[in-house]
């Protein structure tokens, strides 16, 4: 796991009648990157033809909403930056790949990033995830870790196969002080 950066600023603004009470205290946290690669994971043999395969990845966040009071509610948003999976064969066959985020044990999954292929390209190793952007993760900030959910499909390797993946995110959290000294 790596963490580029880090910080919790509280905010007072002055703006209390262009912006609203609301906005008169709060307390951010955000991590502008963490990745975790996960090297060597084991993938299935698959029958001919089109298949699906799943793998998941736990991803870290640590004492990411430390600072942020439980009693306050979150505005949280993750942003995908890097999904990457890199096969140690052909996986040119994958039409289609998604990755969601989710709560450890839990089976609510929200999509954050995607692949289709699109032409005919040659044999790769590699597929690279592009983000859908940012998403309101509601209170699976609040979690020391969450699943990352990579789904693959399409006309997948017919041999066992190891693959690395390696994800980055950018999470920020606001919790409004507002309502918690008023």
């Amino acid at each position: 796991m790596r963490t580029t950066s880090f910080r919790a600023l509280l905010l007072s603004t002055a703006a209390l009648f262009a912006t609203g009470c609301d906005s008169l205290f709060s307390i951010e946290a955000e991590a502008e990157e963490i990745c975790k690669t996960e090297p060597d994971l084991s993938f299935p043999a698959a029958f001919p033809g089109t298949a699906s395969v799943q793998q998941t990845l736990t991803f870290p966040l640590g004492d990411f909403a430390d600072p942020l009071p439980e009693e306050a509610d979150l505005e949280t948003e993750l942003r995908l930056k890097v999904f990457e999976v890199t096969a140690d064969t052909d996986i040119s066959g994958i039409e289609r790949a998604s990755v969601s985020v989710r709560k450890p044990g839990s089976e609510d999954t929200i999509l954050i990033g995607e692949f289709r292929r699109t032409g005919s390209g040659g044999p790769t190793q590699t597929l690279r995830l592009s983000g859908s952007g940012a998403v309101d993760l509601l209170d699976l900030a609040r979690q020391d870790e969450l699943d990352f959910v990579f789904d693959a499909r399409g006309s997948l390797p017919t041999e066992e196969w190891t693959a690395t993946l390696r994800a980055c995110a950018g999470i920020r959290a606001r919790a409004n002080y507002f309502d918690l000294v008023f």
